[in-house]
């Protein structure tokens, strides 16, 4: 009986399809790409050029160059065998803790005169309604 106007129609076919108007067999992926080929027989062969690959150290990373980002005032893991490394015992008290804390720059918000005036802050006001008497 009714019928969308010719111009909306051609408007809703040039839309691109999705998935979520597609039906449930219409897959477009997470725009990945292909990594490799699939033969006749179903079989998956990758492409080593469009794959990620991470190149380990010739050498080993024992006496190597380049050092991850970590800093120089971490302690280091205490090595038990070749590739076995435990993390070492820490016992941290409050002086410890706030001494640290101000090593590394701990900072307070230092009460003044400033934020003594109500007018300075950013709170709202509170409000409450007066109870009624019965």
């Amino acid at each position: 009986m009714f019928k969308a106007t010719p111009n909306l129609r051609n408007a809703i076919i040039r839309l691109p399809l999705t998935p979520k108007l597609a039906g449930k067999e219409y897959y477009k992926g997470n725009k990945v790409g292909k990594l490799g080929t699939i033969d006749k027989y179903g079989r998956f062969h990758p492409d080593y050029d469009k794959i990620r690959t991470f190149v380990y150290p010739a050498k080993g990373t024992k006496n190597f160059e380049l050092t991850p980002f970590v800093t120089a005032q971490a302690t280091p893991n205490v090595q038990v065998t070749e590739t076995a490394y435990k993390a070492p015992a820490k016992r941290v008290t409050g002086e410890n803790y706030l001494q640290m804390w101000k090593e590394y720059g701990g900072n307070d918000v230092v009460e003044n005169a400033y934020y003594k005036d109500e007018s300075k802050t950013n709170m709202p006001e509170v409000w409450e309604e007066k109870a009624s008497k019965p």
